[in-house]
């Protein structure tokens, strides 16, 4: 299946079989369903670990994406990439907005895809950050619809 899922945390219990059937509607709304996509649920001090790697900011984040291209810069064939999410950064910052675990994750799953598929929301115009924000909302509804 080209939607590799890991629930690396234990911090949150999480329906991953949801949290997969639930993003199916988005994949195929982005077209990019056939694509191989690597998802991996961590806890806050996973994130945190990466967030310092790459972006030398030592504080958990909601998620990170990372696309997959050649050495030249270009996207390669098949393979999407890989978007980590804390699954705990998920629940504190969408559960008091009345969002399941599993919504929060999608949410910033979905946020991710579109980072893969390069939107873009800092450094950037206010019509390219609203252009991303914009199509966020509309397949976070798909997954809402699934309730």
């Amino acid at each position: 299946m080209p939607l590799r899922l890991e629930n690396r945390q234990t911090a949150e219990p999480l329906d991953c079989d949801l949290v997969r059937r639930r993003l199916e509607p988005v994949l195929v709304a982005l077209e990019v369903a056939g694509r191989e996509l690597e998802v991996e649920l961590v806890d806050d001090p996973g994130i945190t670990l990466l967030n310092e790697k790459f972006f030398s900011r030592r504080r958990p984040t909601n998620v990170i994406s990372f696309p997959f291209d050649s050495a030249d810069g270009t996207f390669s064939g098949n393979i999407l990439g890989t978007i980590v999410v804390s699954v705990e950064t998920a629940r504190r910052e969408t559960g008091p907005l009345g969002y399941t675990v599993e919504e929060g994750v999608l949410y910033y799953l979905i946020h991710g895809l579109l980072h893969l598929l390069g939107y873009e929301h800092v450094e950037v115009a206010g019509e390219v950050a609203a252009a991303m924000e914009k199509r966020q909302d509309e397949l976070f509804e798909l997954v809402l619809q699934e309730r």
